[in-house]
């Protein structure tokens, strides 16, 4: 009966804070479940188990994308029994997971259509409570977001297959050009790694995403792996000064009698300002981590330690800026190169016959 679930979500928003998304109408739970972290999972299981456990104690949103290879198909398997008012889903448009490099993005206007039509299939949600516009920066230029992108998420919305349009990417001086140059309404920026121990920037631009309405979602409050025991993945583009000073941390952290995940996600989750975090667990384990954090109250004690690791090993800029795309830039032309290759080779021996 209706007055049960009432009595069960009232139940559940005391397990966890929620708030008003921005102007949106959406109760949104302080902390979300990043959906990249399923990416490594074989079948649906652990992602049930996960989900399942979250929304019992008061996390509501679930984050995906299809560039994490088959998380939203695994989501796809334990969302429909799940009735659709439990939670809030986001997934992404525009980046792709592709052996092709040269196939990663793609923010052309059907592209972007068939997308959101497919992740809502894959999820079986209905319709996706936010799309997001994946990492704009890697676009060759703004305009395909503008003009293409955009308008074709705004078409989406209007036939309701999308509730809210938002934007996802590093550098939150490109998301702000795109709110600037769009004439489509963005209701929401997904920010990561900019409000971490190892960098603040989001700060700086809090208040100008406020004045125009937007709401703000933190994500990587572990800056992808970077402020972890195990330190960052191979991939990562961190440089190694930052990789090394996240040792020392980690290090330091340990000496204190914590460890330095546990420093990262009170820092990200206990500033009022910044409500919503997006943390990837991939098990069980890692949420009920994260579950407790968030849930008690970060002390005197708590506050000393974490300006202390912040000042000891995190002063001045510990960004990444640009070099991801340069990487990717470097592949796309190594593929580029390689296909012109191979393309005067055959010219080469078909004029010889």
């Amino acid at each position: 009966s209706s007055g049960n679930n009432a009595e069960y979500g009232e139940w559940t928003r005391q397990l966890m804070k929620h708030t008003k998304l921005g102007h949106t109408k959406l109760s949104i739970s302080q902390l979300g479940i990043g959906g990249a972290a399923f990416k490594d999972h074989g079948d649906s299981k652990a992602v049930k188990a996960v989900v399942e456990y979250a929304l019992k104690h008061g996390i509501n949103y679930i984050d995906t994308s299809p560039w994490y290879i088959n998380s939203e198909s695994l989501l796809g398997e334990v969302l429909p029994g799940i009735s659709r008012s439990k939670y809030i889903i986001s997934s992404k448009c525009g980046r792709y997971y592709s052996d092709d490099v040269l196939e990663w993005f793609d923010f052309s206007f059907d592209r972007i259509s068939d997308s959101i039509d497919d992740s809502i299939k894959l999820l079986g949600c209905k319709y996706l409570d936010i799309c997001f516009c994946h990492d704009v920066e890697f676009a060759p230029t703004l305009e395909v977001v503008i003009n293409e992108a955009l308008p074709a998420m705004k078409k989406a919305k209007e036939k309701g297959k999308i509730k809210h349009i938002g934007i996802s990417g590093y550098p939150l001086e490109k998301l702000k050009s795109v709110i600037e140059l769009s004439s489509v309404k963005i209701d929401v920026v997904l920010t990561y790694c900019k409000y971490t121990l190892n960098d603040t920037e989001l700060l700086e631009f809090l208040p100008w995403f406020q004045e125009k309405g937007i709401a703000v979602i933190n994500a990587s409050p572990f800056a992808m792996g970077l402020l972890t025991d195990k330190g960052p993945p191979k991939w990562h583009s961190a440089k190694p000064d930052t990789i090394e000073a996240s040792r020392q941390a980690a290090a330091f952290c340990h000496d204190e009698g914590t460890s330095l995940m546990k420093v990262a996600l009170q820092f990200a989750t206990s500033n009022p300002s910044v409500p919503v975090t997006l943390v990837g667990c991939d098990n069980l384990e890692q949420l009920k981590f994260n579950l407790e954090i968030a849930k008690n109250e970060v002390t005197q004690e708590d506050m000393v330690l974490m300006n202390t690791v912040r000042d000891k090993f995190f002063k001045g800029s510990h960004s990444w800026e640009g070099i991801g795309e340069e990487k990717f830039w470097k592949k796309v032309k190594t593929e580029m190169d390689k296909a012109t290759k191979m393309y005067w080779k055959m010219q080469s021996a078909t004029s010889t016959d």
